[in-house]
């Protein structure tokens, strides 16, 4: 079976570029290969509906070997000096202009860490080149956003498994299994202490009901929490049982504020450390998961809210409980082996600058883990706000500012509504005045020069576009 399956959709449409991968002492070519995963064209006609399996005329038998990163499309920002002109910038990439050099690498990095922590270098010394690798990321969400179809999916199954080979692909201390772009073919574990009780248990019984839906996947039924501490697993159904029979117990296990690890799904044999067909069967599973459960019902929704016409408060107020729903899933499905976070964390940004608004800037982004949706959302409204804290010429974002102030205004003057004391939003809060110091704003701009260079390139187009670009999205009534 291959170790990559083209996706139902797809507008993404590339030509063959001339790549070298180096896969130990072979080097595979891939131009003018009729195997590169990315040169099927996918039109409308083309597309699987939304009752299709994996397993259907449109998939390729390839390597992942064979996965390339998109360095030649017809409007790649990789290549855009070569143009004379560029079209105006979208609304919401236009946000990212306005940030500081250095503060766009808060838009990938951890910030928690970065103000508190480590500096930028010992950062990225932790993963070597993942910056990199999320500077060209961030340079093919922007290509997406200015060049794709009006009627195209908004996401699809392909085009996030490319976020994924594009954030992890060359970089270093990964886990050894990760295979960049590729589901994962075994169970991970990953620890959360910034969780809330309330959170586990909605992320428990979301994960009874695939193992009741998906055969290939009960391979850590009733095994998912394990406390750190005594290295003990609590059985699921005890407490889910037990938190619904709170009243009866009051001396309850709570695990606010404990530090567990979360056992995803995984396939049966997955203690075994052996390659069995249940890996592989639970591979292409997850795959038909990941696209019924997350694809398919939030690009509906999403393109449906895309086609209402409504003032930009209601459309933001909409936007975030559609994505608090299924942010939360998509880390708790863990696709892939490893960059799982950083995946959701980029497709979330794009979403956002796709509607036309700033791209969240989390102080953790881990910190959507295992909460519940009412608390995500709070955290999708703060994050709005840090986007906004860190930019700059704040008068040109007075409109942006406003619409996000009305939705957070509420959560954060009032907090006691959603946390237990009044000043815990705080955690989720980046402060006002950064300060960092001469050398960490050396260390951020050369980290991300090659984002920098892609916007300089924009920010030169804006100034001979003075409106920005019209879009269905830009379209509304004024609020």
């Amino acid at each position: 079976m291959p170790d990559f399956i083209q996706p139902c959709h797809s507008s993404f449409v590339v030509k063959a570029p001339q790549v070298s991968v180096n896969s130990g002492n072979k080097t595979a070519d891939f131009s003018g290969s009729s195997h590169h995963p990315f040169l099927k064209t996918d039109l409308p006609s083309t597309r699987l509906t939304e009752q299709s399996d994996i397993a259907d005329s449109n998939s390729i038998k390839i390597s992942h070997r064979h996965v390339s990163v998109n360095k030649a499309s017809p409007h790649s920002l990789l290549t855009l000096t070569e143009a004379q002109d560029f079209p105006p910038i979208p609304e919401g990439p236009s946000f990212l202009l306005l940030f500081p050099e250095e503060h766009l690498f808060l838009l990938f990095a951890d910030p928690d860490a970065i103000i508190s922590r480590c500096s930028p270098q010992e950062y990225e010394a932790r993963e070597p080149k993942c910056t990199s690798a999320w500077c060209r990321g961030m340079s093919q969400v922007l290509d997406w956003i200015q060049h794709d179809p009006v009627d195209s999916p908004l996401i699809s199954r392909r085009r996030y498994m490319q976020i994924n080979y594009l954030l992890t692909d060359g970089v270093d201390n990964m886990l050894s299994s990760h295979i960049p772009g590729a589901t994962r073919k075994g169970s991970v574990f990953y620890g959360s202490k910034d969780h809330t009780h309330k959170g586990v248990i909605q992320a428990l019984e979301y994960k009874q009901r695939l193992e009741e839906n998906y055969e290939f996947c009960r391979g850590t039924r009733n095994a998912t929490i394990v406390l750190c501490s005594k290295s003990r697993t609590i059985p699921d159904s005890t407490l889910i049982w037990v938190h619904n029979h709170k009243n009866q117990y009051p001396n309850y296990t709570n695990l606010e504020g404990v530090t567990i690890r979360f056992r995803t799904l995984g396939p049966d044999n997955s203690e075994s450390g052996e390659t069995t067909s249940d890996d592989i069967l639970f591979k292409y599973q997850l795959l038909v998961l990941l696209e019924k459960e997350i694809i398919i019902p939030l690009n509906r929704k999403l393109k449906s809210l895309q086609n209402r016409a409504i003032a930009k408060p209601e459309l933001l107020e909409e936007l975030i409980n559609i994505l608090a729903k299924y942010w939360p899933r998509l880390e708790q499905i863990h696709p892939s082996t490893d960059g799982t976070c950083r995946t959701n964390y980029m497709l979330m940004q794009y979403i956002f600058m796709k509607f036309g608004f700033p791209p969240p800037v989390l102080r953790d982004p881990n910190s959507i883990d295992l909460v519940h949706t009412s608390l995500c959302k709070r955290i999708i409204g703060i994050g709005l706000q840090n986007s906004l804290r860190l930019m700059e010429q704040k008068d040109q974002v007075l409109e942006a500012a406003a619409i996000v102030d009305r939705y957070t205004t509420r959560y954060l003057k009032k907090s006691a509504c959603f946390f237990l004391c009044g000043q815990d939003y705080e955690k989720y809060l980046i402060p006002d005045e950064l300060n960092f110091s001469d050398q960490y704003i050396a260390q951020m701009r050369h980290l991300t020069k090659e984002f920098i260079e892609v916007l300089n390139q924009f920010r030169t187009s804006a100034h001979k576009h003075s409106r920005l670009q019209k879009t269905p999205l830009h379209i509304r009534k004024k609020s």
